[in-house]
């Protein structure tokens, strides 16, 4: 007979080396929001506890009434792989995740119960409400987009402090205003882009402030997707006096006074996505708007606000041959950006790219735990799929040895304070490590 209070276990999976391997660390350095927040929808009725797999172990011989699993990318895989052991144990598992909701549900399925499609804080009560009635549906689906406004504040005194480095996640908006079609993101959130109300925003910073520390990641896909938004909660943040980073258009850089109002607010790190320094791969995955000829003009500007740059770049673009590699290790060595990460490009299952390049039979590989951004799994058009894999990873060598750190970091072109400095140091030799183990940078 069930206990009068359901126990719910939700699981962030961790990812897998190149070899298949679960991927294990001694710290989480950016946990991602998802568990605390869908923690915070389960109700009182609910024994709820959250794990992140990266830093802890998954208690597969404790009593479970409910297993729930999220997943973003090839860490769907990991996500069935656990799905299948509790299921061997007899307990029900549900999955949702980006990964679960743009792919085809059968493939997750077959590993699980019930699968939710798309954002989950209004669904996962009803399937709470379901499996105590008997009557858990296979599919979950909302017929709308989540009521922002409503959300809880999330359930940081769930999380692990003594496993999580110093961020805490907090969301300020969902989606993107732009349709890149590589991206899953866009796909997910149905081509939308919503802010949630700022002093709601400003409710959960205090949260994360009093169940970790005064260092905030904003978690948005893209921050800076409204001016006159990041205007107002900025202004807003001032008197909280955080340290922040986030994840923003590289276009940013054209507002000096809002540079200005974001360095004040507490921001001192920001990740872009340039993906290229050639316009016509730009032009190819519908990101035209950047443009390559301003990067170097718009890396400064941050640095000159007191912001420093991380950037996120692809490879193997149609318009890419070998030489696309090394232009890309020049750029990010003469910019002397500070944490860059590059990935080959990869086409999402759900994503526009994946169906084009599906269509034209272009797809090599169907074992998505090869799908980390550091595998080709696609026929490049003008490279071969193991050079590009082999060039990859010699890029990333070379971008991670001691000399290529000191030439990116001595001297410091931003006035960060000597703990930023210390982060971004820090960053930079964890993902040296990675890069060692073949692990892709940026996949934890």
């Amino acid at each position: 007979m069930r206990r009068d209070r359901l126990k719910l276990l939700l699981i962030a999976p961790t990812a897998l080396d190149w070899s298949g391997q679960p991927i294990k660390e001694r710290r989480l350095h950016l946990p991602c929001l998802t568990l605390p927040m869908l923690a915070a929808v389960t109700g009182d009725e609910v024994d709820t506890r959250i794990i992140y797999e990266t830093v802890e172990d998954i208690p597969y011989d404790e009593k479970w009434d409910l297993i729930g699993l999220t997943g973003m990318g090839s860490g769907i895989v990991r996500a069935w792989q656990i799905a299948d052991e509790f299921r061997s144990r007899s307990v029900p598992v549900v999955i949702g995740g980006i990964g679960a909701s743009i792919s085809d549900p059968a493939w997750s399925l077959a590993h699980c119960d019930a699968v939710i499609r798309g954002e989950a804080d209004e669904l996962l009560p009803q399937v709470i409400t379901d499996f105590s009635a008997n009557r858990l549906q296979p599919v979950y689906q909302a017929e709308s987009l989540p009521d922002l406004s409503r959300l809880p504040v999330p359930r940081y005194e769930l999380m692990n402090r003594w496993r999580m480095g110093i961020w805490r996640p907090v969301q300020t908006t969902r989606g993107c205003p732009h349709s890149c079609s590589f991206c899953s993101v866009t796909t997910f959130f149905h081509h939308s882009y919503r802010m949630r109300p700022i002093d709601q925003v400003i409710r959960d910073v205090k949260a994360a402030r009093r169940y970790g520390s005064r260092h905030i990641a904003f978690i948005d896909d893209n921050m800076s997707g409204n001016l006159d938004y990041c205007a107002d909660l900025w202004e807003a943040l001032i008197p909280l006096r955080i340290i922040w980073m986030t994840q923003c258009s590289i276009t940013l850089a054209e507002n000096p006074s809002l540079l200005k109002l974001a360095h004040r607010s507490g921001c001192r790190l920001v990740s872009v996505g340039i993906e290229s320094t050639d316009e016509q791969s730009l032009k190819s995955v519908g990101k035209e708007w950047n443009e390559p000829t301003r990067y170097r003009d718009w890396i400064a500007a941050f640095r000159e606000h007191g912001i420093e740059v991380s950037t996120e770049m692809i490879v193997g673009f149609d318009t890419d041959d070998a030489s696309a590699l090394g232009r890309t290790l020049e750029f990010i060595q003469g910019n002397r950006i500070a944490v860059p990460r590059v990935h080959i490009l990869t086409p999402i299952p759900g994503t526009p790219l994946f169906d084009e390049l599906e269509r034209t039979g272009r797809i090599t590989r169907r074992d998505f735990a090869a799908y980390t951004g550091s595998r080709a799994v696609f026929k490049p058009a003008q490279m071969d799929p193991a050079d590009l894999e082999k060039r990859y990873w010699q890029l990333y060598e070379n971008l991670f040895s001691w000399r290529s750190i000191l030439r990116r970091l001595v001297p410091s072109e931003t006035s960060l304070g000597l703990y930023m400095k210390a982060v971004v140091w820090a960053a930079n030799i964890r993902y040296r490590r990675h890069v060692k183990a073949r692990i892709s940078p940026g996949i934890l």
